[in-house]
């Protein structure tokens, strides 16, 4: 259902007023995709969705509020959108016909893998998950909201590169969160510096954790790659995936860190392989962290770091020559065998250093030096305040001067001017929408001529500014003025108003329409993002083909360059291709009963209840 609440949903601060949020900027209509949950929705009895943070092929990522903790969270949706779709009213998902078996299954992997992240890895650097619940047919994970900005965007704001030792101490959390992780047959396969986290403390967290399907591509449900960070088995069904293949992506991440350089797409390194070590273009990354980063990117996995013990050791021994690969254990589809975690905690050597001891003459000379000193400072001190004091005395000397001849301009232009009947009637206009009304003979501070506020932003700035005005704003599309800026008025600029009058503006909330973007060559992902970021509302439809790789848009339900009206809310259809599937003779599939639902219910709360 959808709660009415005072708050933004882009920020989830409180919010009490209409227009955009003025911490974050959020407009609280904004477009939304239309197989997501719209902003408002109440989940649980506990939580309210707020905006879409992000989306793949496994679900949504939404900003929320709960309520029970008092705190803004997120909350990761399972809905492939491959399998199944929204239903009318909004919440409940809904399973396309003959996806039942794959998406129930998908479903179980979904609620195992954040149960076993809920119970075991508190203390780590995954961002912390704290409750998972199924309602409308589906399942939701609910995660903190952490405070602080992805790696990618530290990066760019921080000069693109980090030095070795800024990063070190930090990485050590982050591979013995991996360790565990791979202990427990989990392999995170996201791993880039838009799923990488800087918080406000400093810490590196690892966020986005998926199904394997979700990163993989072939697989049933739309993938989602991280082109220079995925690993070449993920591109590849027939290749065997594993803690290997989180060590690629790691030491991708810290390649593009360390050197301000996104390495290649390994499918292209499988044809030409133009990797250079870290170390040849920053020359100060020390040489067994470079080594360690070049053969954990190996594209073949069997020539690759197999193990995060092994990356460990390599990283921060710089014996790394004489390190070998421990016998690599036997390769199966099933859990990681568990190896002895290396501890990283790190190390604290006191080292004392060598003083010389001061003689008695060095003493007494170092007390007059200190003596002479401390009476220049003093001194100096003295003629400082002295200085600001006489300053002190002028300044309000020549502002008490100016605010007495001020006032007596003030009350002869008061007592002795006679406003024309267009003044008279334009005070009068000003007065009749004021909530503070002035008497007649109020002070002069108390008027003041109107500015002309059209083709201004309407902002915080704006209106703390002109505070002694009461801005009542009216969010319109407008295909003249860009969006937030104010393009109407009621009262005429130059009108004499009283402070505290109610002006009522109309702000731009942009064109009423776009142009539909060129899709050819495009993810499903970059392409909704842009449509997301245009506010254009959209369905994204699976649809076999040959032609276009999976994953990638095919086609949409308008042109290329058609207008698509924002205004009227309109839905453009996206086809994206999946792998046609081989041609089966037909069976009969029994008719699915009224409880299937309930058993995916089910999946999650019997969970819970363990």
């Amino acid at each position: 259902m959808i709660k009415e609440i005072r708050r933004c949903m882009g920020c989830m601060n409180e919010k009490d007023y209409s227009g955009p949020c003025k911490i974050c900027g959020y407009i609280d209509n904004n477009a939304y995709p239309a197989d997501c949950l719209a902003p408002g929705t109440y989940l649980n009895e506990r939580y309210i969705i707020g905006k879409l943070i992000s989306k793949n092929g496994e679900g949504c990522v939404y900003l929320a509020y709960d309520e029970a903790e008092e705190r803004a969270a997120e909350i990761r949706e399972y809905l492939p959108d491959a399998l199944c779709h929204r239903a009318a009213d909004g919440v409940t998902v809904e399973v396309n016909d003959g996806s039942l078996p794959l998406f129930k299954s998908y479903l179980s992997e979904f609620a195992d893998l954040h149960k076993t992240v809920i119970t075991s890895m508190q203390k780590s650097s995954l961002v912390r998950e704290y409750d998972i619940f199924s309602s409308g047919n589906t399942g939701y994970v609910v995660t903190e909201h952490p405070d602080g900005m992805a790696l990618e965007d530290w990066l760019n704001s921080n000069g693109n590169v980090i030095r070795w030792d800024e990063i070190s101490e930090q990485l050590k959390v982050v591979l013995a969160t991996l360790d565990i992780l791979h202990e427990k047959g989990i392999v995170h396969r996201g791993i880039s510096p838009s799923t990488m986290f800087v918080a406000s403390d400093g810490r590196l967290l690892l966020t986005s954790i998926s199904i394997s399907a979700a990163r993989t591509t072939a697989s049933q449900i739309n993938c989602e790659m991280f082109p220079g960070y995925s690993a070449y088995e993920q591109y590849e069904l027939s290749e065997r995936q594993g803690a290997w293949t989180d060590i690629y992506a790691l030491c991708a991440v810290l390649y593009f860190a360390l050197t301000g350089e996104i390495p290649p797409e390994a499918p292209s390194r499988k044809e030409n392989d133009t990797l250079r070590a870290p170390a040849e273009i920053n020359p100060e990354i020390p040489h067994n962290v470079s080594e360690a980063i070049y053969k954990g990117m190996m594209v073949n996995h069997a020539e690759r770091i197999h193990s995060i013990e092994s990356l460990t050791r390599m990283i921060y021994f710089d014996n790394s020559s004489d390190f070998t690969e421990p016998e690599k254990d036997t390769e199966s589809d099933g859990p990681i065998v568990p190896k002895v975690s290396v501890k990283l905690e790190p190390e604290h050597i006191s080292r004392e250093k060598k003083r010389a001891v001061p003689t008695k003459a060095d003493i007494q000379k170092k007390k007059a030096k200190k003596k002479k000193m401390s009476n220049i400072g003093t001194l100096i001190g003295i003629i400082v305040f002295f200085s600001l004091v006489a300053g002190l005395i002028i300044a309000i000397l020549y502002f008490a001067d100016e605010a007495q001849q001020a006032a007596a301009a003030a009350r002869t232009s008061v007592t002795t001017t006679t406003p024309t009947e267009t003044e008279t009637e334009k005070v009068t206009t000003a007065r009749t929408t004021a909530e503070k009304v002035t008497t007649p003979d109020a002070p002069a501070a108390d008027i003041l001529l109107l500015p002309d506020f059209v083709n201004r932003f309407f902002n915080p700035q704006l209106e703390s500014r002109y505070s002694m005005l009461t801005f009542e704003a009216e969010y319109d599309y407008s295909d003249e003025y860009a969006e937030g800026i104010i393009y109407e008025q009621d009262i005429e600029a130059g009108t004499q108003v009283v402070s505290g009058t109610v002006i009522k503006i109309k702000v731009s909330k942009g064109a009423a329409y776009t142009y539909l973007p060129d899709y050819i060559g495009m993810k499903l992902s970059e392409y909704t993002n842009k449509l997301v970021q245009l506010g254009v509302r959209y369905e994204a439809i699976p649809e076999e083909s040959t032609e276009v790789k999976a994953g990638y848009v095919v086609r949409c339900s308008r042109e290329i360059g058609e207008k698509v009206y924002i205004s009227q809310n309109e839905i453009v259809e996206v086809y994206y291709a999946v792998t046609p599937k081989e041609t089966k003779p037909p069976e009969t599939e029994p008719p699915a009963e009224s409880g299937d639902n309930d058993e995916i219910e089910e999946e999650i709360a019997g969970e819970n209840e363990e």
